[in-house]
């Protein structure tokens, strides 16, 4: 797997965690399908080519995604090592 595609599981699989979170505050259907369709995304990036651009927005968007939720980089990293 190229540093690319672990850079952008890092991305899905970080939202990913956030589900049981998101879950208990929205129980909106869509949500249900859009997290349910980045486990079928994350399945496939071994087989994606990605390159550097598509790489940092993606990295922007999961990053903005976090601070609209509250969570900065830095916050989400403390509570996972509390978690573990």
């Amino acid at each position: 797997m190229s540093t690319l595609q672990l850079r952008l599981k890092n991305c899905i699989q970080t939202i990913l965690e956030l589900e049981p979170q998101i879950g208990a505050d929205l129980s909106d259907r869509y949500f249900v399908e859009e997290f349910m369709a980045l486990r079928r995304f994350l399945d496939s990036v071994e087989q994606m080519r990605l390159g550097e651009d598509d790489v940092e927005r993606l990295e922007s968007a999961t990053a903005t995604f976090l601070e609209e939720l509250g969570l900065s980089r830095r916050t989400w990293q403390k509570q996972r090592r509390v978690l573990q």
